[in-house]
């Protein structure tokens, strides 16, 4: 049985399972190659588990003073408390006028306040989330930056002040990271362009580079607030000393974004975001005040590079989408090289590639080369922290369910070289966060597409920890060639094996494992957890034949690995069968319907996670 964590709601409480499993961590190469070779970080300094699931869409986490997790659920609209320990879960607030999509549409970003839980009386809590203005069968979107007060007796959010609303929102690309200055005085807020001119909204005109008038801003009319990072007061008034953009004053401090989701500072202020790209590009900037970031007439640098803005709001009427593939005559197209205004390059890219690359040769736009940066975060290890990390950029990627760890020079202006590549997992990670005692804790969307780590196909819809937050503890330098990250848990029973007659030194057989057993107990199980896609006696349906494969059947650590880990449209069982059940039910089929393949014991299983 699992472990159970209590989750708070409306003064109940509801279970939520939350495994001890440990995570297998680079056990299997990506199939998708980057156009450049990535280092992969010493995972083995590490130790991991999943620290609670069943959440929906996670898509903040941040440390409280209160030594908690505050997370928001992009799709149930829940701002959650989550013990770090344990992964209990406390619903403190729960929205009823937000707008919900897929992917970007929901609650989104939070931040507390710098003196909060202080006694200062400043116990506030932001947040930004999209709601609808129009009617069901005509949605018309916008998102809102609100302030709730904290009501530590009730430990309820309670009292919302609406201090920007009216900003434009879409099912795309909406932003959404909001995060305190150093100045405890000022809010930045991201915001993307909504996918405009872009796949299914092609016909949407682009304001990345839309700026507003001074009668929009006397209006209180938002409508350029596209593709833009924000400046706030915390009283959603504009800052007097916010930049003067071709002589307007906004709450604009930048503009000519795609989708900027993270933002982080550094110890001298120094402002970091990360962008997503279209095909090539994703993006790491220096954040500065009235800067111009080029989209989307310019992905990445103004380089002429495997990036051409073609303005498909503006071709004619029966026009057919094509993306980046052969774009009619008929679209107007902006070459990079032409765009004139003066831009803000980025500190580096993920990754700038040359136009003879070929982006029909890979699994496509999942293998495109891009990460799909998803957050931010700062870090500095001092004397006790993680010293691989010290003074670098966190970047967790959606597409590599993995953390780039990206170096900065000592004065933070620059880049140190390539990132590194660590934790990934078949996930995607939508957030981190750091404890003053260096546990790493990563939010996991609960489904999409990422990088395939087993297999060819490059790419796949299974994510093995979905809705979830995964726990990573540093345990120091001194643990290198250990086996921490990808230690599974002892099977439950312990399972005698004795040298077979006649090995050699070293060489083991089954002795004292009782076959019977699993293969009765795998019987079982194959019925009520495969046979609904197997067929019930092993000759496939939804999923492939058992029958006549012995490719499959005889290899014991592809079979045990698919069931732990999942494959394609194959979910994961990791969190839902124990390694005795998982033997078993590999035994079982192991030998059936003509198969004779022999045991697979509980501790090959484990070896396996």
């Amino acid at each position: 049985m699992l472990p159970k964590s209590l989750k708070h709601k409306n003064g109940a409480m509801r279970l939520v399972a939350a495994s001890t499993l440990a995570l297998m961590i680079g056990a299997g190469a990506h199939a998708q190659v980057n156009p450049v070779e990535v280092p992969v970080g010493a995972n083995e300094t590490f130790t991991s588990r999943v620290l609670t699931t069943g959440l929906s869409n996670p898509w903040e986490i941040t440390w409280g003073p209160d030594n908690m997790l505050w997370v928001t659920e992009r799709s149930s609209g829940e701002v959650t408390r989550v013990d770090p320990n344990t992964g209990e879960q406390q619903v403190l607030l729960t929205l009823t006028d937000f707008s919900v999509d897929v992917q970007h549409q929901g609650l989104l970003g939070l931040a507390l306040h710098p003196e909060f839980m202080q006694e200062s009386g400043n116990d506030y809590v932001y947040i930004v989330y999209t709601y609808n203005t129009g009617t069901e069968e005509a949605p018309d979107p916008h998102q809102k930056l609100v302030r709730y007060a904290y009501d530590a007796a009730a430990q309820q959010l309670v009292d919302p002040v609406d201090l920007v609303a009216g900003i434009p929102a879409g099912n795309d690309h909406n932003g959404g990271r909001i995060k305190f200055a150093p100045d405890g005085q000022h809010i930045f807020y991201t915001l993307g362009e909504q996918g405009a001119n872009f796949g299914g909204n092609f016909r949407r005109p682009n304001h990345a580079q839309l700026l507003p008038t001074q009668e929009q801003v006397d209006a209180g009319d938002w409508v350029a607030y596209s593709g833009k990072i924000l400046r706030v007061n915390l009283d959603g008034t504009i800052p007097e000393d916010n930049p003067e953009i071709e002589g307007v004053r906004s709450h604009i401090f930048t503009y000519g974004h795609r989708n900027p989701q993270g933002i982080t500072f550094g110890p001298d202020g120094t402002i970091y975001a990360t962008e997503h790209g279209p095909d090539t590009d994703d993006e790491l900037n220096i954040i500065a005040g009235g800067g111009n970031y080029g989209w989307p007439n310019v992905a990445g640098y103004r380089d002429g590079k495997s990036y051409v803005y073609a303005d498909w709001s503006q071709a004619p009427a029966d026009q057919r989408y094509t993306g980046r593939a052969g774009i009619p005559d008929t679209v107007p197209q902006f070459p990079e090289l032409e765009f004139a205004p003066e831009m803000v390059d980025p500190l580096t890219t993920y990754w700038t590639v040359d136009n003879d690359y070929d982006f029909t040769a890979n699994c496509g736009w999942i293998c495109n080369p891009t990460i799909a940066p998803s957050s931010a975060y700062y870090y500095a290890a001092g004397e006790s922290g993680i010293a691989a990390w010290d003074n670098s950029i966190l970047i967790p990627t959606l597409k590599h369910g993995g953390i780039y760890v990206q170096h900065l020079s000592d004065d933070g202006q620059s880049v140190d070289g390539l990132p590194e590549l660590w934790f990934s997992t078949q996930n995607r990670y939508r957030d981190i966060e750091i404890s003053p005692d260096n546990h790493v804790f990563v939010a996991t969307d609960n489904f999409g597409t990422s990088a395939q780590k087993y297999g060819e196909t490059g790419f796949t819809n299974v994510l093995h920890n979905p809705g979830a937050i995964l726990v990573f503890s540093y345990v120091g330098e001194d643990a290198a060639g250990q086996t921490g990250m990808m230690t599974a848990p002892a099977p439950q029973t312990q399972y005698t094996q004795v040298p077979a007659e006649g090995a050699g030194a070293g060489a083991t057989e089954v002795a004292d494992v009782d076959y019977d057993t699993l293969f009765t107990e795998g019987q079982t199980l194959y019925g009520s957890a495969c046979a609904a896609c197997h067929g019930a006696a092993g000759q496939g349906a939804q999923g492939p034949t058992f029958v006549g494969v012995p490719d499959v059947t005889g290899d014991k650590d592809y079979l045990a690995r698919t069931i732990i880990h999942g494959f394609g449209y194959m979910p994961s069982f990791a969190t839902r069968l124990d390694d005795e059940e998982v033997a078993a039910i590999a035994t079982f089929i192991r030998n059936s319907w003509g198969n004779d393949e022999g045991i697979l014991t509980p501790a090959e299983a484990a070896a396996t996670r």
